[in-house]
């Protein structure tokens, strides 16, 4: 954990025997996969050292132990590097700073922005358990990991520890790397959407697309309790720190909302009263450079929602055979030259990578000369930004599993903004509606298996023509609602 970005203390009292290094995180700083990959590397260590402790190779065992913990220290600082800034909200990191300070058998800890680092020493009858409890009761708005890790240290090691931490004593935190200023979006369909939602005291919320929590800040002072969901880490921090008032009333999880049912149950929640999901991509992804989503800027060509994601636009521009990449370019994008764009950029890719958002936009020019005001590439763009982010794919599961998560009369609204989101969502949302199906060949209409809700609109609500005047970006933007009978 960066020093810099924390708040760190040491007391006087130093260890005397054995002591405990304990790290909590937020559940938004660390991705299931990251603990998923640490814990069967862990098992496999842990199975080899017993091995070796039972041939009793001293030496090996050794070696292992202290591989153990490079893993477990990789396993926290890697992820803590991209953590959201302003997940752990400073007034919630004050509290529990002054409950651990007060606790005697804490020798030394760090307050990280979405983590917790202590050193402590047992003291009479207390566990381990009985303390991790305690301090996490100090911070009810935070939603800590289930298994935090704990590594037993000797007397000299806890002092080494304990030393680090007094060297950035007194440490102040920095300004948040995200803030809700830098990650301005503008909410669209706004009030239609909460509406539609009915959102109330004592109702259970789901926003699956937090983006910078615009939705999720009129549900929340609605009165409704609201878990945000969002793969963005840039996100997450501006809705954490815009939202921290809301206290334990908000949840933010890191996730695709493709996961949505899967991450609310994993956390106890198997019912909810509304799940909003506002699909597409939010004006800061747009205008950030760096996150290589647009060509009107020189950047990276990435493209990735997550930034852990492992494939970038690039990777796909690159490495994918032309046929694949003139498929995408069409059925994403429905890019009516997407042969001849593909036929361009593998000739060009065999002199040199592509490797900028405006490189390949000028290369895309060269096929399809400009005509009105829509930019060559911007079909080819979306249709990457799709493929690398299998946004599809990902609003196709969301749409078969949330409707299951729904309590009766729950409701399920989806903004999409372009005719293949719009068309899947329609389409789906169509079938579970209907109480009967019917087909020529069949002599009468049969029950649907599928039909378990009714349309709230007949129609999809589009902005007004005020949200269109003061918001441009909002031209395409298309809301559908269903309730769960």
């Amino acid at each position: 954990m960066d020093p810099a970005t924390s708040i760190t203390r040491a007391k006087a009292t130093q260890p005397t025997g054995t002591c405990y290094r304990v790290l909590m995180w937020d559940s938004c700083a660390l991705p299931a996969e990251q603990l998923n990959e640490w814990s069967e590397q862990r098992k496999e260590l842990l199975g080899r050292m017993r091995d070796a402790g039972i041939k009793g190779a001293r030496g090996l065992l050794t070696q292992l132990e202290n591989e153990l913990k490079t893993l477990t220290v990789k396993l926290i600082e890697e992820p803590l590097a991209l953590a959201p800034r302003a997940a752990f909200s400073f007034a919630r990191a004050e509290a529990l700073g002054a409950t651990l300070q007060a606790h005697e058998a804490v020798l030394a800890y760090r307050l990280g922005n979405a983590a917790v680092e202590v050193l402590m020493q047992l003291q009479g009858e207390e566990s381990v358990t009985d303390m991790l409890n305690h301090w996490q009761a100090a911070t009810p708005g935070m939603d800590w990991c289930t298994a935090p890790i704990v590594q037993a240290m000797s007397a000299a090691e806890g002092t080494a520890w304990q030393q680090e931490c007094s060297d950035h004593a007194e440490t102040e935190v920095d300004t948040p790397e995200y803030t809700s200023g830098e990650f301005h979006h503008v909410t669209v369909l706004l009030n239609e959407a909460v509406q539609a939602l009915q959102p109330a005291e004592g109702k259970v919320m789901v926003d699956a697309t937090l983006g910078g929590g615009g939705h999720t800040e009129r549900l929340l002072l609605a009165g409704a309790e609201v878990w945000g969901i969002d793969q963005d880490p840039a996100a997450r921090a501006a809705a954490g720190a815009r939202l921290a008032q809301y206290g334990e009333r908000l949840h933010i999880v890191a996730g695709n909302f493709r996961n949505a049912a899967e991450i609310l149950r994993k956390r106890g929640v198997q019912g909810v009263d509304g799940l909003l999901a506002d699909i597409g991509i939010s004006s800061p992804q747009v205008d950030c450079a760096e996150r290589g989503f647009s060509f009107l800027h020189e950047g990276p060509l990435d493209m990735r929602m997550n930034p852990a994601a492992p494939r970038s636009a690039a990777d796909i521009v690159n490495t994918a055979a032309e046929s694949k990449l003139a498929d995408i370019l069409w059925q994403y994008g429905e890019e009516r030259a997407s042969r001849a764009i593909a036929r361009r950029i593998v000739q060009e890719r065999a002199k040199a990578p592509i490797t900028t958002t405006t490189q390949l936009a000028d290369l895309i020019a060269t096929v399809l000369p400009r005509k009105g005001k829509q930019h060559p590439a911007t079909r080819s763009f979306q249709a990457l930004r799709i493929a690398v982010n299998d946004e599809l794919g990902a609003l196709e599961e969301l749409l078969h599993s949330g409707l299951s998560l729904l309590k009766s009369g729950g409701r399920f609204a989806v903004i999409t903004f372009h005719s293949l989101e719009d068309r899947a969502v329609k389409r789906y949302f169509e079938l579970v509606c209907k109480p009967e199906i019917d087909r020529p060949e069949w002599p009468a209409p049969r029950p649907n298996p599928a039909y378990a809700a009714r349309l709230v609109y007949r129609k999809p609500v589009t902005p007004a023509e005020e949200e269109l005047s003061a918001n441009p970006r909002s031209r395409s933007a298309k809301l559908r609602v269903i309730e769960k009978l």
